[in-house]
């Protein structure tokens, strides 16, 4: 507890030049201070609404909090929330919960290939997977409105409290930690208990600085500049057998980045709510040529359609396609494994680009305002690197993922929700077969 003490005064301490900043908005306002009081009360469906457009979009909806402090007429508000999520359940098939690098997230590319015998399920309890929110606007309603948001939580594996997301919003701007713009949030996946998600999502948590535009006839834009993540070689070729060429070492060293990675996106709505997105990203990744002794560089790129349909009121459809070169690091499964940008077997000291994709359906059914049925298939695949994937470790080697789920949620109270989920994965590999796992898990959710 003591270092969730620590950073909760931290953040106290970092609210408190907004709350003067809020004092500051009071007089900017017609009245004086006393006729525009300070108060805590229940957050009312107007300030709901400033809170909601300040905030970006996130694939697991969270609940806007309950309670605030606000001064009478809007132009200081203070939020804070969270939820409690207790999961229970087990895995049949394999014992993917106890990968270190997955617990509670059901991540398919961490499914253990071949299954190892008298090791193929697992009960599991968990509570990992809470978080709390702050969220701070000053001078609602104007057009010069800022928002700040934090979010501090754990990640399912063990108890350490990190920040997850840290941005503040301006005049359609957004800058800071949270999912990056080449994510479309609204058509990934309907809600899961799983914490992961599809394996085929284009998701990821960015530094970044992004625009998004108002609507002009159902057209929106959007452009913004990542910090990039690579995850390549790390410096070695492992592709062929030979350690040198022309008596040289093969190795690719790492260099310095001069260029952001550039998301974009263009997308229409109608009236009744369908809408489609356009999204592409542009990224270089740099390196060191120790064979020919020069800095290099080999360019990135992806392409995704994503959507969402409304066949009626009640049904809600997802879909996302994504194609690209280079763009694991944006990808759900395939994140974090060097395998993005691997050596070139015809051009010894050289990498380039691996081409990979991600798949994504889903449908959500709400047959009252309580009750929701979800369910959803996801499939990941990355081509051209069997040799070089199967000079790495069993946990790396990666030819395609498999993923669904299907679940029921049913909200007991505005604060209290229930849910039961099946999921099955399948992770294949080049050169040592696949692997399945299916999970069955419960979780109670308190949100406030």
């Amino acid at each position: 507890m003591r270092p969730l003490r620590h950073i909760l005064s931290a953040v106290a301490i970092a609210l408190l030049p907004l709350a003067g900043y809020g004092a500051e908005a009071d007089s900017l306002a017609s009245g004086t201070d006393s006729s525009n009081p300070i108060k805590f009360g229940r957050v009312t469906p107007e300030v709901a609404t400033i809170l909601k457009a300040n905030r970006a979009p996130e694939v697991q909806p969270v609940q806007t909090p309950v309670f605030n402090i606000a001064t009478a007429n809007k132009n200081f508000i203070l939020t804070i929330g969270g939820q409690v999520n207790v999961i229970t359940g087990f895995d049949i098939g394999n014992n993917l919960y106890k990968q270190s690098d997955a617990g509670i997230s059901f991540v398919t590319s961490a499914i253990p290939v071949p299954a190892t015998s008298g090791h193929k399920g697992d009960y599991y309890i968990n509570p990992l997977n809470g978080f709390v929110d702050f969220q701070v606007v000053g001078l609602a309603g104007t057009d010069n409105e800022i928002s700040g948001y934090i979010k501090l939580g754990t990640n399912g594996i063990n108890s350490s409290v990190s920040m997850q997301r840290a941005y503040l919003t301006y005049r359609r701007f957004t800058a800071g930690m949270k999912l990056t713009l080449f994510q479309d949030a609204y058509a990934c996946q309907p809600p899961t208990i799983d914490p992961e998600g599809p394996s085929g999502c284009v998701s990821t948590v960015a530094y970044e600085i992004g625009y998004t535009s108002k609507s002009y006839n159902g057209f929106r834009f959007a452009a913004a500049l990542d910090m990039p993540s690579y995850y390549n070689s790390n410096g070695y070729y492992r592709g062929k057998d030979y350690p040198e060429f022309d008596d040289k070492q093969v190795l690719n060293d790492n260099a310095e980045e001069l260029m952001p990675d550039i998301p974009m996106w263009v997308e229409y709505s109608s009236e009744g709510g369908n809408r489609v997105r356009l999204s592409g990203i542009v990224r270089r990744f740099s390196y060191r040529d120790l064979v020919a002794g020069k800095k290099r560089s080999v360019m990135g790129w992806g392409a995704m359609i994503s959507g969402n349909l409304y066949p009626s009121s009640k049904f809600t459809l997802y879909y996302q396609a994504a194609y690209g070169k280079g763009i694991g690091a944006y990808l759900q499964d395939i994140a974090g494994k060097p395998i993005s940008f691997v050596p070139d077997n015809e051009n010894p000291g050289k990498l380039k680009a691996s081409p990979m994709m991600g798949l994504n359906i889903g449908v959500s059914y709400n047959p009252t305002k309580k009750l929701q049925f979800n369910a959803m298939f996801s499939e990941s695949r990355i081509w051209d690197v069997a040799e070089y994937c199967n000079a790495l470790p069993e946990g790396q080697n990666y030819k395609y993922a498999l993923y669904g789920a299907v679940n029921c949620f049913y909200n007991i109270t505005p604060y209290l929700q229930t849910g039961i989920e099946y999921l099955w994965g399948r992770r294949k590999t080049w050169n040592i077969g696949g692997a399945n796992d299916s999970r069955i898990q419960a979780q109670i959710a308190f949100s406030f």
